[in-house]
């Protein structure tokens, strides 16, 4: 395998393990009025915008015309068995 191949692989699965923790994480800890209103939630709330921001910037990324020149993979096929894999 050439280097440039296994930087882009190791980029790709950098991704899904952070795009994994971010839903896992949103799973049990969702974005709410009441995280909102209430002030001593504050960490926590920050936490889940921190995770929303992951979870999504990971989206963006592998629905990017960048991906798509990465790497033969559909990567609106490979969210959805992460989250697959999430679910079950």
């Amino acid at each position: 395998m050439e280097p440039y191949q296994s930087l882009v692989n190791a980029l790709i699965i950098q991704a899904v393990k952070d795009y994994r923790k971010a839903i896992r994480f949103l799973k049990h800890h969702p974005h709410t009025p009441e995280l909102d209103n209430d002030p001593q939630q504050n960490t926590l709330r920050d936490k889940v915008i921190k995770n929303e921001n992951e979870r999504d910037a990971a989206e963006r990324f592998f629905r990017s015309g960048w991906f798509e020149m990465l790497s033969s993979l559909d990567g609106e096929v490979l969210l959805k068995k992460v989250c697959e894999m999430e679910e079950g």
